[in-house]
């Protein structure tokens, strides 16, 4: 308990937030220093254990002040609705010392890339180190609420995500019947993974007006084909993405509207609690009055009785 307390109060610092907040920023620069010099460098070798070691001592303090192993991986909590019912949600706290975690696992295994006969693999996950840069969305509110609402819209992008999927899946399907298994150069319609492909670059526009000329100028259906990649770019580049924004931009706006809904009640709500407060302690100041006021009439004709 002493020593919980103690890793506590060291945490609660702004010496030790302002140190994380350095070394993330410091570690993160570095990294991208560290591309102009390919060769090793016992400058950034250096770098590389004193950051490892630091962010290591780090998650231990954390892991000190939590006192709990299960509470602090734990990624689940019981929260009671306005309802009065209770809902299994991500805790925010147990995603980020997961997060700290494995980074913190990956960059350590990294240090001993000397002994492992092909440390490819190890010098890669060092780099995984950088990721702890998004930990600066802790660092202020107004990142906190952006973190908050980029959370609140990721149900919708992955239902987007999963419907385009579909409806590429389907073109692809129909572009390897309908261009008959031929690879075009431009254009791989000879199996379903090479057909996935070349509509993910249509969707992005890329050039798609040269392979639909190139497609069509080899098949009889010139009218097919070019009806093919026209419908195919309507559905997924405009129609698709401009829907999409439109809906996060809906979603956004009505989180906004709620939140401030709910900010106006929660004042209205310590505006009635405070005046009931201060109505309930005028009235029992009143009837202290009033009870010294008996006392002082009892006392007044006491006295007169015995004059």
């Amino acid at each position: 308990m002493i020593i919980q307390k103690a890793a506590n109060r060291f945490l609660q610092t702004n010496t030790f937030r302002n140190a994380v907040v350095w070394a993330i920023i410091s570690c993160s620069i570095l990294l991208g220093i560290e591309t102009y010099y390919p060769a090793s460098n016992r400058l950034f070798i250096g770098f590389d254990v004193f950051f490892s070691i630091f962010f290591l001592v780090e998650l231990l303090v954390r892991v000190l002040a939590t006192g709990n192993l299960f509470r602090f991986f734990g990624l689940f909590k019981r929260v009671k609705n306005e309802d009065g019912e209770y809902q299994i949600r991500v805790d925010e706290v147990g995603f980020w010392n997961w997060f700290d975690f494995l980074i913190v696992l990956f960059t350590t295994i990294s240090l001993f890339k000397h002994i492992v006969e092909h440390p490819e693999f190890l010098i890669v996950s060092r780099l995984f180190r950088i990721l702890r840069i998004f930990r600066l969305l802790e660092v202020s509110n107004e990142l906190k609420n952006v973190e908050k609402r980029i959370i609140s819209i990721i149900p919708t992008v992955f239902s987007f995500v999963l419907l385009l999927g579909i409806l590429i899946y389907i073109y692809s399907i129909i572009g390897v019947y309908l261009f008959e298994h031929k690879d075009f150069g431009m254009a791989d319609f000879s199996t379903l993974p090479g057909a996935l492909m070349t509509l993910f670059q249509l969707m992005t526009l890329d050039g798609w007006t040269e392979v639909m000329n190139a497609t069509s100028s080899n098949l009889y259906q010139a009218w097919m084909v070019k009806g093919y990649f026209i419908s195919f770019v309507i559905f997924t580049a405009i129609i698709s993405f401009n829907i999409f924004v439109a809906v996060l931009t809906s979603q956004v706006h009505e989180k906004m509207i709620a939140e401030t809904v709910k900010l106006k009640a929660d004042k209205k709500r310590k505006k009635k609690v405070m005046a009931e407060g201060g109505n309930s302690y005028s009235q029992d100041q009143m009837d202290l009055v009033l009870s010294e006021l008996r006392a002082l009439r009892e006392e007044v004709s006491s006295l007169r009785k015995n004059q």
